[in-house]
């Protein structure tokens, strides 16, 4: 990382390229955009059953395979024109294909909360702070947490997407995930940490 500013910890006075001062554990005004990654970052991939990585995408399975066969339906019983069967059957497989596009996004969504589920160990982490996802919900941008946690290999961040434009959890606070491999879930249940 190129060094445009200058930070100090407020509380300690030591010079800070993170958004957690590694001398007293302050929070510090060093934006997670431009922090220092002292750690390497895990591939992260989230599991969780919301509205946008499972209604959603549920919901244009059903309607583009529904419109797909009733294309295909149009075409084989020759309901079209003679003229138009053609051209109905090479519309219903860009139909189709969107549809099973949105099932397997779901159906991988859904496996992996599945086996995250049966076969997660807890962890704890630490919050050091957000970044601006790519992805934008209601014009404002999703956020990505990035997040400490202690792996057998030493510690690793992890830039975990919310999927929403709020930012639930403080800066230097210890959450709760359920780990499998590379596959990440913060929990719910914030009120107990377990160790990993």
């Amino acid at each position: 990382m190129e060094k445009s500013k200058e930070y100090i910890c407020s509380n300690c006075g030591a010079a800070v390229t993170s958004e957690i001062c590694p001398y007293c554990g302050s929070v510090t005004n060093v934006e997670t955009s431009e922090a220092y990654m002292e750690y390497p970052v895990l591939n992260c991939k989230e599991a969780s059953l919301g509205f946008w990585t499972t209604v959603f995408p549920l919901i244009f399975a059903v309607m583009f395979t529904i419109a797909g066969i009733v294309m295909l339906t149009v075409a084989i019983l020759g309901i079209a024109e003679d003229g138009a069967t053609p051209i109905v059957i090479l519309m219903f497989i860009p139909f189709l294909l969107i549809g099973i596009a949105a099932t397997v996004t779901v159906l991988k969504n859904v496996i992996r909360y599945a086996v995250l589920k049966s076969k997660g160990k807890h962890i704890t982490g630490i919050v050091y702070g957000y970044t601006n996802d790519n992805v934008r919900i209601n014009g404002s941008p999703a956020q990505i947490v990035k997040i400490l946690v202690d792996t057998q290999q030493g510690k690793r961040f992890i830039m975990y997407q919310l999927g929403d434009t709020s930012k639930p959890y403080g800066v230097n606070t210890e959450i709760k995930l359920i780990v499998y491999k590379n596959i990440f879930m913060i929990e719910k249940n914030q009120s107990e940490a377990v160790k990993w």
